[in-house]
């Protein structure tokens, strides 16, 4: 009877100290049903590289982070010479970067604005904006 009663008593305290583990384990990585605020845009750009007098490199970046992030987004507009030659966009589940080799004859111009979105699980969005040209 001791041996039985000894051994529900170590059993319970075993069971115990794996469960309390299993819980300070699990509060770090999962919390319990999250507000959804645990996101945002951590990084963010738009620009216009590698100029020469018939080209440029524009390309712009989203990078996101936190808990709850679903996704990430960058949408942007590319400009040659005044002009709109393009719109893209991508998504990504951290980091969404997108790019475009602009080609003219004798380029005078280059401009990419940019609108760069974090989503989360429950759909809401945070948004910055970007933008870069040549000449400055």
């Amino acid at each position: 009877m001791k041996k039985r009663s000894a051994l529900s008593i170590l059993s319970a305290a075993v069971c115990t100290f794996v469960l309390s583990s299993s819980m300070a384990l699990a509060k770090d990585d999962v919390g319990p049903l999250g507000t959804g605020d645990d996101f945002d845009i951590v990084g963010y750009g738009s620009q216009v590289t590698d100029v020469t007098s018939k080209s440029a490199y524009l390309w712009a970046f989203t990078e996101g982070e936190g808990r709850d992030l679903s996704y990430v987004r960058v949408y942007s507009y590319f400009y040659v010479n005044g002009q709109m030659v393009d719109s893209d966009y991508t998504n990504d589940p951290s980091y969404a970067d997108i790019d475009y080799d602009a080609e003219a004859t004798n380029l005078s111009k280059a401009r990419i604005t940019s609108s760069h979105y974090a989503y989360n699980q429950l759909g809401d969005t945070k948004t910055k904006t970007s933008e870069d040209q040549w000449p400055n």
